[in-house]
């Protein structure tokens, strides 16, 4: 029921207006006191007139041009029409017929004469111009409502659809990697093998099963995993730390904001030969967690830039997607070391 009185709201409207028109009449067309049929009934025929100008804007003239931006034509056409039943109605009525006019002598001069009634095609131009003005500017409101309905829908779409694209940043190649690491542990170390496994299909999990009750706590320990993870891919001459608060609050955040960080860090700061370090620290200032992430700068890290920009860029999208402008995104560049620094507020709900 709410439904279809949005939809058809303008007519209810106009239909209201028409309602109060051949009220007005009756409540203040008075002769001696009582109501004066014969003038109301007159009234009532003018405005029956306004029935089809408002027919022929509402369902052509208006939906035709007006709403389709042609307003040239619609001004033409609509005051065309007015134009034409007002000047019929006057023909009609001063013409064709005519009402007799009482003649009367006047011997004393009356310091307050009668004014001029207004005539009945008068009426019906002023009345024409009201309600084509009004249903006009009702659908006019309408049409721009819906659009902009349309396009909050549009834009909240495509926001859940670059969410989607975007939130999943963990490279193929880790998985595939991380499998062949595993299937090479088997033989060796089948515990630590058995840890992978659970731990990859954890982090599985995850990508595929997360939810709005995500949080802080699923955050830290999703990474938790990935380096762990990742542990068994380096070599020992690789520095992993991971700081964060011994007491980590019941803080909502969204699903996987800061994995893409750790893994450019994995990509761009490793070296086959030499020492190389990552350093990620999680940190509680208030209702903002603050994220900073350091990797040192291979010999081969200007040759990964691009790919590297193009992950930060879609990260930073998200940033965007999520917080508006209520954030904080840094980055700290060196000849040795690359730094990345998030500020994020957090909620309890």
């Amino acid at each position: 029921m709410q439904i279809r009185f949005r939809k058809h709201i303008e007519l209810y409207i106009i239909l209201l207006i028409f309602i109060i028109l051949f009220v007005l009449p009756v409540l203040f067309t008075r002769v001696n006191g009582e109501i004066s049929w014969r003038y109301v009934l007159k009234l009532w025929q003018d405005l029956l007139l306004l029935i089809p100008i408002f027919v022929i804007n509402h369902w052509f003239l208006a939906p035709k041009l007006m709403l389709r931006r042609r307003f040239f034509g619609y001004l033409i056409s609509i005051f065309g029409i007015i134009a034409i039943s007002s000047f019929s109605y006057y023909y009609y009525d001063e013409v064709i017929n005519p009402k007799p006019r009482k003649i009367e002598i006047v011997q004393v001069k009356n310091p307050n004469p009668a004014p001029t009634p207004i005539p009945p095609y008068a009426h019906l131009l002023m009345y024409s111009l009201l309600i084509v003005g009004v249903d006009t500017g009702l659908l006019f409101s309408k049409k721009w409502n819906e659009n902009e309905e349309k396009k909050h829908l549009l834009e909240k779409e495509n926001a859940e659809m670059q969410l989607d694209l975007l939130r999943n940043q963990i490279s193929p190649h880790f998985f595939m990697n991380t499998l062949n690491n595993i299937h090479a542990l088997i033989e060796y170390d089948k515990e630590i093998a058995k840890n992978s496994v659970v731990k990859l299909s954890q982090l599985m999990r995850v990508l595929l099963y997360e939810n709005e009750k995500y949080t802080l706590q699923n955050e830290i320990k999703f990474i938790k995993d990935y380096l762990d993870l990742m542990k068994i891919r380096v070599n020992e001459n690789v520095e992993i730390k991971f700081e964060y608060p011994e007491v980590i609050p019941e803080l909502n955040l969204p699903p996987l904001l800061f994995i893409s960080f750790v893994e450019n860090s994995f990509k761009h700061g490793i070296m086959a030969m030499g020492n190389s370090f990552i350093y990620i620290k999680f940190e509680l200032e208030n209702n903002l967690l603050n994220v900073l992430i350091t990797n040192g700068k291979t010999n081969n890290s200007i040759n990964k830039i691009v790919g590297g920009k193009i992950g930060m860029n879609n990260s930073k999208k998200r940033f965007d997607l999520i917080y508006n402008k209520d954030y904080s995104y840094v980055v700290n560049e060196t000849e040795t070391t690359y730094e990345v620094n998030v500020k994020v507020p957090l909620y309890e709900n």
